[in-house]
């Protein structure tokens, strides 16, 4: 997982977002099976597992959030200019930009420059709108 410095923010890779939401599914089943399991418990064997179900669920809830978050990804174009793409991971973005600007092998304007992408941030933002006043 990769820690953006300036946002404090964690920016899977896709290969860790796949692997975060097969997490979420194996917690979740472990969660139904011991919910199961303490049905017919003891008081002290539930309490046992009341703390194992809420570490898990406390486990769930952070994964489910850091899997719905959405990036802005600012990138630069070869030659000038920039743009951005909202994803959950880097290479979804360069995925949706060359989509939608075409493969920069091929195209002549417009060319995308795929070692420019990062997590867009208050100050880089900023300093990039102000190319328009």
């Amino acid at each position: 997982m990769i820690t953006n410095l300036k946002t404090k923010k964690q920016v899977m890779t896709r290969v860790e977002r796949n692997k975060a939401m097969s997490r979420v599914e194996a917690l979740n089943s472990r969660l139904n099976a011991v919910q199961t399991a303490t049905e017919n418990m003891s008081d002290k064997g539930g309490i046992e597992m009341l703390s194992i179900i809420n570490e898990t669920k406390t486990e769930i809830a952070a994964l489910e959030k850091l899997l719905a978050t959405k990036f802005e990804f600012l990138f630069n174009f070869k030659g000038g200019g920039w743009n951005s793409e909202m994803a959950f991971t880097k290479e979804e973005a360069i995925e949706q930009a060359i989509f939608k600007y075409g493969h920069p092998d091929t195209q002549e304007m417009l060319r995308v420059d795929v070692t420019t992408f990062r997590v867009s941030t208050t100050v880089d933002h900023r300093n990039l709108m102000s190319m328009f006043n």
